[in-house]
């Protein structure tokens, strides 16, 4: 902790939840939703909020980056890998609560969730040396993306490889080829007649999840799927029969 108990790097990244973090972290290797500016308003918000040190754990450190994904990216998808992270296996039914979490944390802020540049650099030069300084975003991902752009996969969930990305090159394809799920296969874009349906992998599902903010539904593909940018019909199609075997 440093001078007036403020959170340094090292006491936010040395907890309890750290090589949990670390993975995290790791599955997010173009740093779209924790580069150095993302990580160093974490500790601003944490600051602000009057955390005290037992306060220092993964699930307030989602929370406040979530905050900080909210306030800077344009892009919506990727910072929703945050959910598989904070709330484990059954996240969909914990969207609301966690959303409910971060409002509390910006109100214990006094909503002063706007961090100016000038003070994320003062932050990281207070520990210069320090790794989480390392995460700089590449140029392929910087720069306003408000409209159809190639962008990069998105950040991998928990027990899958990091992605590849093809923008960057990292991480290196030869480094994630023996780990790295196979691509799904193309299905049919008219459900098949016959009676033996096929029973898709636990990965090739759809996450979805009610959004209590304006209403809908917040759908997430699994990391494997690759969409251009358009738009596209939903269809919502009869439960199948179960799988025989299963």
């Amino acid at each position: 902790v440093g001078a007036g108990g403020n959170p340094t790097p090292p006491s936010l990244f040395s907890t309890p939840e750290h090589s949990f973090l670390q993975e995290f972290l790791s599955k997010d290797p173009c740093f779209q939703i924790s580069d150095k500016y993302l990580l160093a308003m974490v500790l601003v918000y944490f600051r602000r909020a009057s955390l005290r040190l037992r306060e220092y754990t993964h699930s307030n450190l989602f929370l406040a980056l979530f905050l900080a994904n909210d306030m800077e990216e344009d892009v919506e998808d990727p910072k929703c890998v945050i959910f598989l992270w904070a709330l484990g296996k059954d996240w969909h039914l914990q969207v609301a609560d966690f959303l409910h979490q971060r409002d509390k944390l910006w109100a214990r802020m006094g909503f002063r969730a706007m961090v100016s540049r000038e003070c994320c650099e003062e932050v990281m030069a207070k520990e210069p040396s320090h790794w989480a300084w390392t995460r700089e975003r590449r140029p392929q991902h910087g720069g306003a993306q408000r409209g159809p752009k190639a962008r990069g996969p998105l950040p991998g969930p928990p027990s899958l490889s990091p992605p590849h990305c093809s923008l960057c090159g990292w991480p290196p394809s030869h480094s994630h080829c023996p780990h790295q799920p196979h691509p799904l296969p193309v299905l049919s874009k008219c459900p098949s007649p016959n009676p033996e349906w096929h029973c898709p992998p636990l990965q090739a599902c759809l996450s979805v999840a009610e959004d209590p903010l304006v209403g809908g539904f917040l759908i997430i593909p699994p990391p494997q799927l690759q969409l251009e940018p358009g738009t596209y019909s939903l269809h919502i199609l009869p439960k199948p029969p179960p799988c025989p075997g299963h």
